[in-house]
């Protein structure tokens, strides 16, 4: 059994997506979080930033999970086809709305005047804009790296 047939490689992936995902989508939260979100318990701090990028990288790691259940859980590591693509980004969009509509309605957050909104929606786009920019950035350089690893033999 090859390593991209085991356990090994997905779990490797999941981890180089967590560990590749982190930076980014930190950097997403602290820019516009000022601007377009207003935080009901407390202001945005350094804390709440890690809170929110945490949760994105949960949210990144159950799409993986999403599409691996319908493609192999090392899809990521072959070819990508459209059909991937276009799972990835549905489940991305729904996420984030999924999410966004949660944090409205316990009232977590409120978007301040400046936020877009999905037309006819009190749900603001750029939530769905991180997930649906920042996936096709952080899994094809996790899986570039996680190849790099299995091509070394640490995975055996």
């Amino acid at each position: 059994m090859t390593a991209l047939a085991n356990w090994k490689a997905p779990a490797c992936l999941m981890a180089a997506l967590a560990l590749i995902s982190f930076p980014v989508y930190l950097a997403w939260e602290w820019i516009q979080c000022q601007p377009f979100f207003v935080h009901r318990a407390a202001p945005p701090t350094l804390a709440s930033m890690l809170i929110a990028t945490l949760g994105d990288v949960l949210l990144t790691l159950i799409a993986y999970c999403a599409v691996a259940a319908v493609y192999g859980a090392s899809w990521p590591l072959r070819n990508w086809t459209f059909g991937v693509w276009i799972a990835l980004l549905v489940v991305a969009l729904i996420l984030s709305i999924a999410v966004e509509t949660y944090a409205l309605q316990t009232y977590r957050w409120a978007y301040t005047d400046a936020a877009p909104l999905f037309l006819g929606t009190p749900i603001s786009v750029l939530p769905a804009a991180q997930l649906l920019v920042l996936f096709p950035l952080s899994f094809p350089l996790a899986r570039a790296l996680t190849r790099r690893i299995v091509q070394t033999g640490i995975l055996r």
